[in-house]
């Protein structure tokens, strides 16, 4: 559920977004994995929400990607992430910007 809903968060950048792992040749890319998922917010022994933490990368090696790094945050921002922390990293002449963000799912009672 939660890595549809982060691809789907994002398909308006036009960027690959992949699942762990990506071994292509695009010019730019974001790879994504699911740090920690817990159950949340017990009443009577029985959880009332999940909260998932996401890592994401976003990688670029061309001028024009760094200008796409505050739409990244806007879209995940409007689909109920919350960012915890992002920085910036560069490997193999790609730049990236990693970034943490958490999401809380309520369930339906």
């Amino acid at each position: 559920m939660i890595n549809s809903k982060i691809i789907q968060a994002l398909e308006t950048l036009n960027i690959p977004v992949y699942w762990m792992n990506y071994d292509g040749d695009d010019s730019e890319y974001i790879i994504f994995q699911t740090n920690n998922q817990n159950d949340i917010r017990f009443t009577d022994d029985t959880a009332d929400a999940e909260q998932s933490d996401i890592g994401l990368i976003y990688w670029f090696n061309t001028p024009d990607g760094a200008s796409k790094i505050d739409m990244l945050k806007e879209l995940m921002k409007q689909n109920n992430f919350i960012k915890i922390s992002e920085h910036d990293t560069y490997d193999d002449g790609y730049y990236g910007r990693t970034f943490n963000f958490r999401y809380v799912k309520d369930f339906e009672i």
